[in-house]
């Protein structure tokens, strides 16, 4: 029994000078947890705090500066109006074999024709299988490289409108849009 109060009991020093010099040790380790956690959460919370406030306070006055330094007055602007989508159909399944690929490359495109007058739509569909061989003939003669360059995309969407328009007599197509454009 003897060692086992031997054991059980903790050990203390044996000068009261180094039981101090323990316990300052053990309190300022804390304490420098604690200050280290302090200075994080400050530093964290510092500058969001700061930025909240400035933008708080100084937001209308940032706004008027930067209408005033862009020119415009929601006043006197006038209202700009939405897109006004018209009528669509969708010519799917044309390939095209590029100029000068030998049949080795091809383009699969899907076309979008967007029309405010019905009565377009219906002309569309009696006259497809012209329209699409003028689609088929107006890609056909271009040159992979002009069918990869996406800066001609816009240009090749004006001359399908073009060449569409040629054929219809009752209106006219106002967009083309490209509902799928393979180029293998």
């Amino acid at each position: 029994m003897a060692e086992r109060a031997q054991q059980s009991v903790p050990e203390t020093p044996d000068t009261p000078g180094e039981e101090v010099a323990q316990k300052q040790e053990q309190s300022s380790g804390g304490g420098r947890r604690l200050l280290a956690r302090l200075l994080l959460v400050a530093l964290t919370l510092g500058p969001t705090a700061a930025g909240a406030w400035l933008a708080y306070f100084y937001y209308p006055s940032l706004a008027q500066a930067a209408e005033q330094f862009s020119g415009t007055d929601d006043d006197t602007e006038a209202e700009e109006k939405p897109v006004e989508f018209g009528q669509f159909t969708e010519l799917q399944g044309f390939i095209i074999n590029p100029a000068g690929t030998d049949g080795t490359r091809y383009l699969m495109i899907n076309l979008g024709l967007e029309s405010a007058e019905g009565g377009v739509l219906e002309e569309l569909k009696e006259k497809e299988v012209v329209v699409r061989d003028t689609v088929l003939k107006l890609l056909g003669q271009r040159t992979v490289e002009e069918l990869a360059d996406i800066s001609l995309r816009t240009q090749l969407k004006q001359e399908l409108r073009d060449a569409v328009n040629a054929v219809l007599r009752k209106g006219k197509i106002d967009r083309v849009y490209f509902t799928q454009y393979v180029l293998q």
